[in-house]
């Protein structure tokens, strides 16, 4: 019975979950508390005690707001909706609207010792060009990474569709204006 439950639609289990169902809760939580996690790692680099307070907070909120849950929406953007705003609110506590992220790894797997070494090259200065983004921009450039649509990265951001676009354009021309010597 799992291994169905495991098959199953997201919304066909938050509508399970909307009536008690631990085991639905469960096959949720298994397939999205390692993007979380990762999310939540960008957003509050560095600060491993709060990403596990925020990831914890997250997860309550999500089991406690079933009901805001819409089908159209997808599932992990309206869980990542949950977590940027709890982080957002953490800022706002810390007199702070600045957040960092995006330290992913591009590299494909090594063939090569000078491989590695172009690979790591590569991760680094990517990590440099975003970290020199602005904040939202860094956002919507993490949220396309992992396959979050531009009309789920504005609603997440509570922007309209045009300035998400916008701010994905200009984020991929100053990312690859800075990565110009590895293309």
């Amino acid at each position: 019975m799992t291994a169905d439950l495991a098959e199953q639609p997201d919304h066909v289990l938050v509508e399970r979950c909307r009536k008690g169902d631990e085991r639905a809760f469960e096959v949720i939580y298994s397939r999205y508390r390692l993007p979380l996690f990762s999310y939540l790692h960008k957003l509050l680099p560095g600060n491993n005690p709060l990403v596990d307070d925020v990831f914890q907070q997250v997860w309550l909120k999500v089991v406690t707001n079933w009901q805001n849950y819409r089908e159209q929406q997808r599932l992990l953007a309206w869980i990542c909706r949950i977590a940027h705003n709890l982080v957002m609110d953490h800022y706002r506590r810390q007199g702070r609207a600045e957040m960092v992220e995006l330290t992913d790894n591009l590299a494909s797997p090594y063939t090569s010792a000078q491989e590695e070494i172009d690979n790591s090259l590569l991760e680094a200065a990517l990590e440099k060009a975003t970290e020199q983004l602005s904040p939202d921009q860094r956002e919507v450039f993490l949220l396309r990474k992992q396959g979050v649509s531009f009309k789920e990265i504005a609603e997440i951001q509570q922007a309209n569709l045009n300035t998400v676009l916008g701010r994905m354009h200009y984020a991929v021309r100053k990312v690859k204006e800075m990565l110009a010597e590895f293309m």
